[in-house]
């Protein structure tokens, strides 16, 4: 089965997806309450209550969403929206396939920190800093300087099986995170291989505010997450 038509107002539609996390947890204390700036800040914090009742974590004070559409990145603290900044996310759209080079969709959380204390233009791999750094660049088109891996890395796991986990979706496996680049000329506009880049600075402040556990919710803009019956792969 493939993608479905995209819900609006609310979590509800893509709740039947997350049945196998709330057996055996708790409810979600309740938040205090919200200053949201407008609809659409009011509209990721219902989701954010819905995910944390279901899903309750080590980070469960945060949450992060992330909007190709716009290009933005929000981060949401002890319930209320506590910033944003421009991301770069994948100039091939959005996908979940391996070897597709897009940025997928869904609910995620965050498996693993790397590069704490690093400088902010050092430059990683999946396994570490590589004893090298970068320098800014300041160009819309720069390929070589987009695909770099600089400041700090927030591994992503899928939480939605068949859509962003396990087979050829599995997320983790195709090593897509949040993470720093060089490449400052590209934010707001889509230039990544798959991955959500951000500039070093708002990196190491993410960074500092998220734990492992934190929930990250993808979503394309259309208003709201793409619901997806989770039993097959899409067809990017």
């Amino acid at each position: 089965m493939g993608k479905q038509a995209p819900y609006s107002g609310g979590f509800a539609a893509v709740m039947c997806l997350f049945a196998f996390l709330a057996t055996g947890r708790q409810a979600f204390a309740s938040l205090p309450p919200v200053a949201a700036p407008d609809g659409m800040a009011s509209a990721f914090l219902g989701d954010w209550r819905q995910l944390h009742a279901l899903a309750p974590s080590a980070g469960r004070g945060n949450f992060i969403v992330a909007d190709i559409a716009r290009q933005q990145l929000y981060l949401f603290k002890n319930g209320r929206l506590a910033d944003t900044w421009p991301i770069s996310t994948a100039r091939r759209g959005a996908g979940e396939r391996k070897g597709s080079y897009k940025t997928p969709l869904g609910v995620f959380e965050i498996v693993r920190k790397i590069g704490k204390g690093l400088p902010e233009y050092a430059v990683l791999t999946r396994h570490g800093p590589t004893g090298s750094k970068a320098s800014p660049v300041f160009s819309s088109n720069d390929p070589a300087a987009s695909q770099l891996i600089i400041t700090r890395i927030l591994m992503l796991q899928g939480l939605e099986p068949g859509w962003n986990e396990g087979g050829n979706v599995d997320t983790y496996r195709r090593h897509i995170y949040i993470h720093g680049t060089a490449n400052l000329g590209q934010l707001g506009k889509p230039a990544s291989d798959g991955c959500i880049q951000m500039a070093p600075g708002a990196m190491v402040r993410l960074f500092r505010a998220v734990h492992a556990g934190t929930l990250v919710l993808i979503t394309p803009g259309d208003g709201g997450l793409t619901q997806i019956s989770g039993e097959a792969a899409p067809a990017d």
